[in-house]
């Protein structure tokens, strides 16, 4: 009777268990139809949200492997949330593509990416740029900051208080051999005139990784090594101690971890990875979980904010399908 008794409560403390599981996972919906289409189909370009806005600049337009000036975007679109009628040039600026663009404080930051210097049907020309610029959406005017302290494309930036944070990439000199890049660096822009700081040398070396701010630290999420693996490890920077130390790795293939897109939204983090997977850190930082598996499986593509409960995808490709021009929003109830 007492052995009865105590199988009763376990399978009652089991089942709750299981409620409680399912409680916590959110429920996923996704549309494509509440913005018009990206002007321009791209993949690695920056883009960033504020203000009531979105804003998408440069990127890569062209035939996959296809590197010239030709296929390179260089304007800079806005797209009002609150009238989203149509996408509105801002203006033409350097071809780029492999950059980063982040927000702060109603600017706009574009920092490196690289140019390619040659036609199309030339041979590759491509050199990874410093310039780190300031947009002001009120005066529609670019400023130029401290540049990079060497040139950088093919990472990402992220910001966290008043301080951007530069992680991953390489640098690409024309006929020279590419180096990938051992440092990382911060700007903090509470300073007059803002210098790039280095961080403590990263235990790692990836290009084609995300960046994300949650919870006080800076997350580097999956990329490519030297010698052309493809890596779903995380690692976390933690801006009160200076040290890295290994998060839990993305969930699923290896190819999840190229060119994957992250942002934190409601205090929780979340990524979207190459074969369409929406994932979510869980709320002890200790594993991912897959929340939704999306309709399109983008790469190179960015992941924005547009409420506490609210994420856009836009841009990026697949490998099955080419290039996309559809803008998602992904609600979490």
């Amino acid at each position: 009777m007492l052995m009865r008794l105590i199988g009763k409560l376990g399978f009652i403390f089991l089942t709750l268990v299981g409620v409680n599981a399912m409680a916590e996972k959110p429920s996923i919906s996704v549309t494509a139809d509440s913005f018009p289409a990206i002007p321009e189909m791209v993949t690695s370009f920056g883009a960033a949200a504020t203000n009531n806005a979105v804003y998408l600049y440069g990127g890569h337009t062209g035939r996959a492997h296809q590197y010239c000036s030709e296929a390179q975007a260089n304007t800079l679109w806005r797209l009002d949330l609150e009238k989203p009628n149509a996408w509105e040039s801002l203006g033409d600026g350097p071809g780029l593509q492999g950059l980063a663009m982040v927000t702060h404080g109603g600017k706009l930051y574009r920092i490196g990416g690289f140019t390619a210097k040659n036609k199309d049907g030339e041979d590759a020309d491509l050199w990874s740029q410093a310039n780190v610029s300031a947009y002001d959406p009120t005066t529609k005017v670019w400023t130029e900051l401290a540049p990079l302290p060497e040139p950088r494309s093919s990472f990402d930036a992220a910001v966290l208080g008043n301080q951007i944070y530069v992680v991953g990439g390489w640098s690409m000199q024309g006929d020279g051999e590419s180096k990938w890049h051992k440092s990382a660096y911060v700007l903090d822009l509470d300073q007059p005139q803002p210098q790039w700081q280095a961080l403590p040398v990263p235990p790692f070396q990836r290009r084609a990784l995300s960046l994300a701010a949650h919870d006080g630290k800076i997350y580097v999420l999956g990329g490519m090594g030297q010698n052309g693996g493809i890596s779903k490890r995380v690692d976390i920077y933690d801006p009160k101690t200076k040290s890295w130390r290994r998060g839990p790795s993305l969930e699923g293939a290896d190819m999840d971890g190229f060119g994957s897109s992250a942002f934190a939204v409601g205090g929780r983090l979340y990524a979207s990875t190459y074969s369409g997977l929406l994932q979510r850190l869980s709320a002890d930082g200790e594993s991912w979980e897959v929340l939704k598996e999306l309709d399109l499986d983008r790469f190179f593509h960015r992941l924005l904010p547009l409420a506490s409960n609210k994420l856009m995808a836009i841009g990026g490709a697949s490998m099955s399908s080419g290039k996309f021009d559809e803008v998602e929003v992904i609600r979490i109830q």
